[in-house]
């Protein structure tokens, strides 16, 4: 695979934004009282409208579709209302799944190259967005951007991430994803095998195959070597791009995660 930027970095990409709820049992949606844990507050304001103004603001996005239950929450917000004034921002009805809804968005606008991110996501800023983009090599389908343990831990020893172990590096995932072209679509059926063991390494390991399996089991799987499986499973040319960005892979799981994005934010303010 060549590490040339793909010509699609020169491209604006359509941002869809997820945004559905997980049900009932979402730990941070039950802690605030809410329906949504799009909604939820970060620094006074629902984390969702964070995510809507970084994307709005990144040279490589063009138009946004949003996906939640209820658009009617993300349509009062007021950078959303800006951006819907704008042409910029359609909000749209979620699936049932977070595959699903990604799927339903690319039949129906077929919004290539399309950039995939999570409105839990509220630390994530335009300069991640360029990294991501100018780091995805050429010719491929789907690319996801990843953390490495120690970018992580060496700015925020305190966070709690699910990290996958590899024989050459450990890495976390960081809710920002690209289908530079239409044949990423074909990812879409192997997510959703994925969706219920994403906190399962072993689960997912063996959905990729005896061989992968085994690398796995006796510690050989490099990174790379998993994300030419993933690619061999769903029939598309995949790759990992390495932040190098340690609040890339901070999103808002739990309450833990609230007070956490709360005071990075706050120390942002200052500096502008």
């Amino acid at each position: 695979m060549s590490d040339k930027a793909s010509p699609q970095s020169n491209l604006r990409y359509t941002a869809l934004l997820m945004a559905g709820s997980r049900g009932p049992t979402d730990p941070v949606a039950s802690y605030c009282g809410i329906s949504h844990k799009a909604m939820a507050p970060i620094a006074g304001e629902p984390m969702v409208q964070h995510v809507l103004r970084t994307l709005a603001a990144a040279p490589e996005v063009g138009n946004i579709i949003a996906v939640i239950e209820a658009p009617e929450l993300i349509e009062a917000l007021p950078v959303a209302k800006e951006l819907i004034a704008a042409g910029r921002l359609e909000v749209t009805h979620a699936a049932p799944s977070p595959s699903q809804s990604v799927t339903k968005v690319l039949d129906s606008h077929s919004p290539y190259p399309a950039l995939v991110t999570t409105a839990d996501h509220p630390l994530l800023t335009p300069a991640m967005i360029a990294d991501f983009v100018q780091g995805i090599p050429a010719n491929v389908d789907v690319a996801a951007l990843v953390a490495r343990e120690d970018t992580i831990r060496a700015e925020y020893p305190e966070t709690r991430r699910t990290y996958f172990r590899f024989a050459d590096e450990a890495i976390s995932g960081c809710n920002l994803f690209a289908l530079p072209t239409p044949r990423g679509r074909n990812a879409m059926a192997f997510w959703r095998k994925l969706e219920q063991d994403r906190k399962k390494p072993w689960k997912m390991a063996y959905s990729l195959g005896p061989k992968t399996l085994l690398n796995f089991a006796l510690r050989r799987l490099t990174v790379d070597m998993a994300a030419e499986a993933i690619g061999q499973q769903a029939d598309v040319r995949a790759a990992l791009v390495r932040s190098r960005f340690a609040e890339a892979a901070i999103d808002v799981d739990k309450p833990h995660d609230l007070h956490l994005v709360n005071g990075i934010l706050a120390r942002r303010a200052p500096a502008g």
